[in-house]
């Protein structure tokens, strides 16, 4: 489940006027320069660890892709796709300066990564008017932090599919007492115990909402807190109506709520968007609108904008030093589809959508070509689909033709997924197919699914005892010394294991044959009506714990003897599983 959380807020106008040219890139550090880290409209301080200035060599600053957890998937992405990292042993510090809103007791949250068993020391130390109101040691295995998928506050947690994925927020209950201007931050490497791990420092956010924390952590699924993360402040944008009529110009609604759609790794963040929505009238323009608030700071998305008539959208980044300067410029009529960065105040850059694909192209192209496309295996991806324009469209079947991509269009593609059509309304559906029935050569039962099961009880006990029969049992080859069936349960339990093993052995013999056959049954369905298809479904190889390595018999290799599926599939996020020698 997808839990969805979501408050509009009008954004703000803010009368900027100061506008320069911006440079096409920028490091952390070259934004940064020596200005303060100001407040986000909303008054949290979000700082940016890859800002801070080291002393010496122990802190770098650093992409992502070089720390610990970084994937495409769950709890692996990093603010502004980038860090501040030390080694193991390194000892050194590096500082920013924050100008604080106003005075409060102010949260200081890190997020960083969390190496399972090991340590990852750091120090923070706020200081403020010749004051430390904070300086506490983070990091370490003893410490409280905040674990993503909702196991709340531990010190430490080992996830069942391996020790990875461990970013974390530390700091609920870290305070500094602060005032308003400026207050220096400095964070501090140093020797530590053994085992010992890098220091991969994130991001630190300084907040006075407590409240807003606490709810985050009782009830954000993913990381919380992460959903505090956005651009807020960054961005601007300026409107010129150059229609004839009065211009709306707003946001277009994304997939999860806001205008972004987000990879991080999809909508599953808490989230306070604010929302678009400014008058135009003509040959006006607006002033600078903040529209940072609406952006992602842990991965790129598309991010959409929609007017109904003719105008100019310019975009704007606000830098360190407070001044605006032009990053981008379109000039459209009703949808503006864009393409942005997480890590817009670096990158600087800011495309359309079909942008995306024209380089992508480019530079695939400038790779020297090896071996041959496939020819007997299929390969279906999810990638571009066609429908920005002629151009775009001619692109998009390039690339697919690059990789051997097969069609996965809803109305054409090769491929279908029928996890939702109940079996009582297969047959329907695959009539409805009509002629594209004969060339479907994939079918889906499901995602990441388990084979269905009996019903428990005595419902589940009236099924099974048929079956045992059809097995030629006798109640006694099920339960030693039982007369009669009477005394035989469904009872597939870890009670039943220890207490009564034959009544547990039968009782899961029975609930895989059960599942072959529920599957079956629609399979049988499917291949009647799709000829040509091979038909399967995706279990996740994670679980159960015991069979990561060595799969369960009746799912890897019963169902499809007894053809209760034809085309064997799977998946596994490599970075998840440790691959080495069971004798481990």
């Amino acid at each position: 489940m997808k839990t969805l959380f979501q408050l509009c807020i009008t954004l703000a106008v803010a009368g900027c006027t100061s506008v320069t040219s911006a440079p096409e890139t920028a490091t952390p550090t070259a934004f940064r320069g020596n200005h303060p880290v100001i407040a986000q409209p909303d008054g949290n301080l979000l700082v940016e660890a890859e800002e801070f200035t080291p002393a010496n060599e122990a802190w770098a600053a650093k992409p992502w892709g070089e720390n610990y957890y970084a994937a495409t998937f769950a709890n692996s992405f990093l603010s502004r796709k980038a860090y501040l990292g030390a080694d193991e042993q390194a000892e050194g510090a590096a500082t920013i300066r924050v100008r604080v809103p106003k005075a409060g007791r102010y949260l200081v949250l890190v997020r960083y990564e969390a190496a399972y068993r090991f340590e990852t020391q750091f120090r923070v130390r706020v200081e403020q008017n010749g004051k430390a109101p904070l300086d506490r040691l983070y990091g370490a295995r003893k410490n409280l932090k905040i674990w993503a998928f909702s196991q709340k506050l531990k010190t430490e947690h080992a996830w069942s599919w391996g020790a990875s994925e461990n970013i974390v927020w530390e700091g609920h209950n870290a305070y500094a007492n602060l005032q308003p201007g400026i207050a220096t931050i400095t964070l501090t490497t140093g020797k530590q115990p053994a085992p010992a791990a890098k220091r991969n420092i994130d991001c630190l956010l300084l907040t006075t909402d407590e409240a807003q924390v606490k709810m985050r952590i009782d009830k954000e699924r993913y990381l919380p807190l992460d959903g505090m993360l956005t651009q807020a402040g960054d961005v601007f944008v300026k409107v010129t109506n150059r229609g004839s009529a009065e211009l709306t110009f707003a946001g277009l609604k994304a997939t999860g709520g806001g205008i972004w759609q987000q990879h991080s790794p999809y909508w599953v963040h808490l989230r306070n968007w604010p929302t678009v929505n400014v008058k135009v009238t003509p040959g006006k323009s607006t002033d600078w609108v903040e529209v940072g608030g609406t952006m992602d700071t842990l991965n790129d998305g598309q991010w959409g904008f929609t007017g109904n008539g003719k105008y100019r959208a310019e975009f704007a980044l606000k830098g360190a030093d407070g001044k605006l300067a032009p990053i981008a410029a379109f000039d459209a009529e009703g949808a503006l589809k864009l393409a942005a960065d997480a890590d817009t105040r670096y990158s600087r850059r800011l495309r359309r959508q079909e942008e995306v694909l024209f380089d992508l192209l480019a530079e695939v192209k400038k790779e020297p070509l090896r071996g041959r496309l496939p020819t007997e295996t299929l390969i279906y991806g999810f990638t571009f689909a066609p429908g920005l324009g002629a151009k775009y469209d001619q692109g998009v079947a390039e690339f697919r033709k690059m990789f051997a991509l097969q069609e996965t269009s809803a109305k054409t593609g090769t491929y279908i997924d029928v996890r939702s059509v109940p079996t009582a309304k297969l047959a329907e559906y695959c009539k409805n197919l009509g002629a594209r029935a004969q060339r479907i050569r994939v079918v889906s039962l499901g995602d990441e699914i388990s084979l269905p099961k009996p019903p428990s009880g005595a419902k589940g006990t009236a099924d099974m005892v048929p079956w045992l029969k059809a097995q030629k049992l006798q109640p006694k080859d099920v339960l030693p010394g039982a007369a009669n069936w009477d005394t035989i349960k469904y009872e597939p339990t870890d009670a039943a294991k220890a207490a009564r093993p034959g009544v547990y052995y039968w009782s899961r013999r029975y609930q895989h044959a059960y599942g072959i056959q529920a599957v079956k049954n629609r399979t049988d369905i499917l291949r009647k009506h799709l000829p040509n298809a091979g038909i399967g479904a995706n279990y996740s190889p994670h679980y159960p714990a015991e069979h990561r390595y060595l799969g369960e018999v009746h799912k890897w290799v019963t169902i499809f003897r007894e053809e209760g599926m034809t085309q064997p599939w799977s998946e596994d996020y490599i970075f998840q599983m440790p691959v080495a020698t069971q004798q481990m």
